[in-house]
């Protein structure tokens, strides 16, 4: 069986702490300043609901997300939502803006997530020696 070292326990808090971090920070962003986001919100979505709507309940959704990755809920779930979230963030982004920094950026943001959606050690459980 796997036995996890310190430095791998270590590891894995960091990456949870980076992606709840950014999914919260940005979550909140996004309930405070809106329209500051409306940019970045497909067209095709002002059809169907107000945009800073739209903006405030992806706030939401995202702190649920980082919340739950930092405090190890669901981790897998939780991970893989968000790394399913952030994708679906650059296809819109690429398909209306074209290749950014942001993208870059988000890029990165999914492959911490998917990196704990793979992580062995997971949930840091301590193992019995036998």
């Amino acid at each position: 069986m796997f036995m996890a070292g310190k430095k791998d326990n270590i590891r894995h808090i960091l990456t949870r702490l980076a992606v709840a971090q950014i999914l919260i920070i940005f979550g909140i962003w996004e309930i405070i300043q809106p329209a500051y986001w409306n940019s970045f919100v497909p067209t095709f979505v002002s059809g169907f609901i107000n945009i800073n709507l739209f903006v405030q309940l992806h706030g939401i959704f995202i702190i649920i997300l980082g919340i739950a990755i930092l405090i190890g809920a669901y981790l897998r779930i939780s991970a893989a939502l968000a790394a399913l979230t952030i994708l679906a963030v650059i296809v819109f982004l690429l398909i209306s803006s074209g290749f950014s920094d942001i993208i870059v950026r988000d890029i990165v943001i999914v492959l911490a997530a998917a990196s704990l959606v793979f992580d062995d050690n997971m949930y840091l459980r301590a193992t019995k020696s036998r």
